[in-house]
């Protein structure tokens, strides 16, 4: 055989073996569905932490790779289950799965150039009035935060957050929603995700012939992105049934928490990881500038920019416009193009259209001269 066929066929194998891992993992879950999508999950993740050894020191290095981990469809080629054991009260899986790392390592660098600083804030639903009640639900913020600082995610501090709640006259009075009252919470923190618990219950377990089993604790959890208003899902945290007469709420509620944080998290790893496929979400909002016409030739600009993701939506009244758009591109370059952008358009040219302020994912423009009323800002930290 020609040698030169011989080289180019060594390094056709090498590259080969380079761009795919041979990964062995084991998953647990209470179904062997979540069983096995939590051993795709550490395939992947362990794929991750082979491939991206010095990237480690990276912003969000844990987040980037959760949320690529997320994805597995994306980057196992296939798998084989070595074994699966059904417990009692779990199930059990090992696979042995082929991840493919080219892709993998070219969206971890993607992610890692427009997710900017991330923090979760955690708290009890405001809505919540029954004192107990929110004395219980505190534990389920406790844990879940403790679980944020195991994976090294940022989130807000307990104390930190009673001090911003102290300082009330800092946010808006003229809205009573909990929601609001939340998202102000989270912009003056830096929060770009929230999750609010509430409607802690128990409940009994009834098996055949209507005989209870037991009592389990459970609590709902909602999920949001600040950044863009957007709600990201609801799951219910529920603990094992426990027999006997009495509950201790602490341990279900720490337990609840234990078996479904992957779930969780997993609403916000799995929306950060779809940004690989279209661009990073933005929203952009626009006070006192110009028309809809004006605007309009803007989100065409926009459109036609090579960072545009594919994904544009337009909402306007009186002499407020939003945009929500996909832009893959950090939050300070997008607001460079669209004052380049409106510098190209005679009406917002006049105006003199600024950035006001940068939240996360948030940019908000208006006139050098127009002051934005009850403009809830960041306290920097």
């Amino acid at each position: 055989m020609n040698r030169r066929i011989i080289l180019v066929l060594l390094f056709f194998i090498t590259t080969i073996s380079f761009s795919q891992q041979a990964i062995e993992s084991k998953g647990t879950g209470l179904n062997r569905a979540d069983a096995l999508q939590d051993a795709l999950r550490n395939a992947v993740s362990q794929a991750v932490g082979v491939s991206l050894r010095s990237e480690t020191r990276v912003e969000n290095y844990m987040i980037i790779s959760d949320a690529i981990a997320s994805n597995t469809s994306g980057y196992i080629k296939k798998y084989n289950i070595l074994k699966e054991i059904p417990f009692p009260d779990r199930f059990e899986i090992t696979i042995q799965a082929e991840v493919t790392t080219n892709s993998l390592e070219a969206d971890f660098k993607l992610l890692s150039k427009t997710i900017g600083g991330v923090r979760f804030l955690v708290t009890v639903d405001p809505s919540v009035q029954n004192e107990n009640e929110k004395k219980e639900l505190q534990l389920a913020v406790d844990k879940i935060n403790g679980f944020l600082a195991e994976r090294s995610y940022r989130y807000v501090d307990q104390s930190r957050l009673k001090t911003l709640q102290n300082e009330r006259s800092n946010l808006m009075q003229d809205s009573n929603a909990s929601l609001s009252y939340a998202q102000q919470l989270a912009v003056l923190s830096n929060a770009q995700f929230i999750i609010l618990v509430s409607q802690l219950t128990t409940s009994e377990v009834k098996g055949a012939f209507d005989i209870v089993q037991g009592k389990k604790v459970g609590f709902q959890a909602r999920a949001f992105d600040n950044c863009t208003g957007e709600g990201l899902g609801t799951i219910t945290l529920e603990s094992l049934p426990k027999s006997g007469t009495t509950t201790n709420t602490t341990q279900a509620i720490n337990q609840a928490v234990d078996l479904n944080f992957s779930k969780l998290i997993g609403m916000f790893t799995s929306y950060i990881g779809n940004w690989v496929n279209s661009g990073t979400p933005y929203e952009l909002r626009f006070y006192n500038s110009g028309s809809f016409r004006d605007l309009r030739t803007l989100r065409s600009k926009l459109k036609a920019d090579k960072s545009f993701g594919g994904d544009l939506e337009i909402v306007s009244a009186n002499n407020y416009t939003k945009l929500i758009c996909t832009y893959k591109d950090k939050a300070d370059e997008l607001a460079d193009k669209i004052l380049d952008y409106a510098d190209e358009i005679p009406t917002l040219k006049k105006q003199l259209i600024d950035v006001k302020m940068i939240y996360g994912r948030q940019i908000n423009f208006a006139p050098q001269s127009y002051i934005i009323p009850n403009l809830v800002k960041p306290i920097q930290q």
